[in-house]
């Protein structure tokens, strides 16, 4: 049951606080005054009851923008903002990447150091070319071998087809001499002569014929392995060439000036560093241009949905938080991301321009804080959280006084401080708490004055 004594004491004493006089006793209070005691007085009570005195501006609220004062209940501005967190990178930068080559695992053996400034030409990145350095050691053993092959076939043959012209002079000088024979009259030979004679011819002309194919064949056969032996130098000598080349990529140099920032490993936090391995085309560091950087915020696909292109961003580095910048959400990715490999967490890109790059204090990777309002309304009706208790499915305006029934309250949107509640719906718990209605407050503001001059008279 309420204590309507207490409570009459505490009204009195909060409607004339600058006195200094003891309030009244309960029994000059009579009970049939207590129970008219209007909304707004019971309103005040409330919030000003022990256990909820802390102000607004305790939790990060407004002021009331009826009376400018500070309270828990009233009729104002709401607005929601959404903190990112991010760090900066350059809108532009030179990337660095292991080189293609015939190794698959290569190991660094030397990076610049991380945030030194390198100039043109600057050593930046060397691998591991023991492995180049052995291969083209082996293929310039196998190229002399393989060019001693070549040239021991290339006298082969030429021994081959040099033997086989002198034995084709003299199988041509066999046909000639055999034809002479067999062109004469054979009417001044025996019958037996001129037979021996024409197939002697025969013969000679045939055994002709069969050398000069052996020495066509010879040739043709000879120029094929000499080919296959060719080739197979030729191969080494472009092995070599390339074993050469990747061996002179494993040293990079810089490609222009900037500062040397390491990347991450893939599906972890760690950078780059001696000693670790990668593989072709694997990004290891980057030179960024340090004349216009931008941030790169991590929001969580719950928070994503509440953000748009065009939205101003305040910003402001952990390094020198009193600076602030603004800026602009320029793009939002499309689909989200697991934050590391191992981890179910996904989150959304979000990419933020800035209004001012101070060159001399921003490097990349440095970390930042951004606020965004997403919600703003104005004159809506303000109720602290702290008065506000949610019970898993409906909200209750929490009351102080004992005995007495919560009222159930819709809110329509929140931040960190306060509800915003219905104006339609919660009439009874806005018209509890002292809240006027939109466009009403010079209107009672003018019958409070009224009713005020009346008691006084």
């Amino acid at each position: 049951m309420v204590d309507y004594s207490k409570l009459s004491m505490l009204a009195v004493h909060i409607s004339h606080p600058g006195n200094n006089m003891t309030p009244p006793s309960p029994r000059f209070l009579r009970p049939q005054r207590l129970r008219r005691l209007p909304h707004a007085t019971l309103a005040a009570l409330l919030l000003l009851a022990p256990g909820c005195a802390d102000t607004p501006e305790a939790l990060s609220g407004t002021v009331s923008a009826d009376t400018g004062r500070d309270t828990a209940a009233f009729r104002g501005r709401f607005q929601r903002q959404l903190l990112l967190t991010g760090e900066l990178e350059a809108v532009r930068s030179l990337m660095i990447n292991a080189p293609q080559t015939s190794i698959f695992q290569m190991r660094i053996t030397f990076l610049a150091e991380e945030g030194e400034f390198v100039r043109k030409g600057d050593p930046l990145l060397d691998f591991d070319n023991s492995a180049l350095a052995d291969r083209v050691l082996d293929l310039e053993t196998q190229i002399l071998d393989a060019e001693t092959q070549v040239v021991a076939k290339q006298n082969e043959i030429a021994s081959a087809l040099k033997d086989l012209e002198i034995e084709l002079a003299n199988k041509e000088y066999a046909r000639d001499r055999t034809r002479l024979d067999a062109e004469v009259d054979p009417a001044i030979l025996s019958r037996q002569d001129h037979g021996d004679r024409q197939l002697a011819f025969t013969s000679a002309q045939r055994e002709f014929q069969e050398t000069q194919g052996r020495v066509h064949s010879t040739g043709e056969r000879g120029q094929a392995e000499l080919d296959v032996l060719t080739i197979q130098r030729d191969k080494l000598q472009h092995d070599l060439q390339s074993a050469t080349n990747d061996r002179e990529l494993l040293s990079i140099t810089a490609p222009a000036d900037g500062l040397m920032i390491y990347e991450k490993r893939n599906g972890s936090d760690l950078r780059f560093q001696e000693g670790d391995s990668c593989w072709p085309g694997q990004r290891i560091a980057r030179l960024p241009d340090l004349s216009r950087m931008q941030v790169a915020f991590s929001v969580s696909e719950v928070d994503a949905r509440l953000l748009q292109v065009g939205m101003q961003v305040v910003i402001a580095m952990d390094s020198f938080p009193e600076t602030e910048l603004s800026g602009e959400i320029l793009q939002i990715a499309s689909m989200a991301v697991n934050r590391q490999d191992d981890s179910k967490v996904r989150i959304f890109k979000v990419t933020s321009s800035l209004s001012e790059t101070m060159s001399d204090v921003m490097k990349p990777g440095m970390s930042v804080l951004g606020r965004v309002v997403v919600d703003v309304r104005e004159e809506v009706p303000l109720v602290a959280r702290r008065l506000v208790h949610f019970d898993g499915q409906s909200y209750w305006l929490r009351s102080t006084i004992e005995g007495s029934t919560p009222m159930q309250v819709n809110p329509v949107a929140r931040n960190g401080a306060y509800y915003v509640l219905n104006d339609e719906e919660d009439g009874e718990a806005l018209a509890f708490l002292g809240i006027r209605a939109p466009g009403k407050h010079e209107a009672q503001a003018r019958l409070k004055e009224t009713s005020s001059r009346g008691g006084t008279s």
